[in-house]
């Protein structure tokens, strides 16, 4: 669970850098805070050492809710602390939508460790 821990808190790292110096990164024309959180799913996924499905998807559940709430929460405090409002639903739309694609990002990182696990079954035979 620490390197989930660790994998949230660098994506949230990143995630805020993206917003605070927006202009470091055109050449991804924005695709960064959809890309972000679908590379952390498959990375909560690849980190941990389990062999069956079942068992990845609680540590990815709680991980990417856990990363999509901090730092929606952050962004949104960063972006509307110049107008002195906070947006408590579309924030939670956009954490729940960030949190979906971090699952997604996961579900991916799943088939990837299914297929490393069959060639690593089939190498040895």
């Amino acid at each position: 669970m620490k390197k989930i821990y660790l994998i949230s808190g660098l994506t949230i790292l990143s995630g805020l850098l993206f917003v605070l110096v927006p202009d470091w990164f055109k050449f991804l024309w924005g695709w960064q805070l959809l890309s972000l959180p679908f590379i952390a799913g498959m990375l909560m996924v690849l980190v941990q050492n389990e062999n069956r499905s079942y068992n990845f998807l609680p540590k990815l559940i709680i991980g990417s809710f856990m990363t999509s709430f901090v730092f929606v929460i952050l962004w949104q405090l960063i972006e509307y602390d110049y107008d002195g409002h906070f947006i408590f639903l579309g924030a939670l739309q956009m954490a729940l939508f960030f949190s979906i694609v971090c699952i997604f990002g996961g579900l991916v990182g799943i088939v990837i460790r299914g297929i490393t696990l069959l060639i690593k079954k089939y190498a040895k035979n």
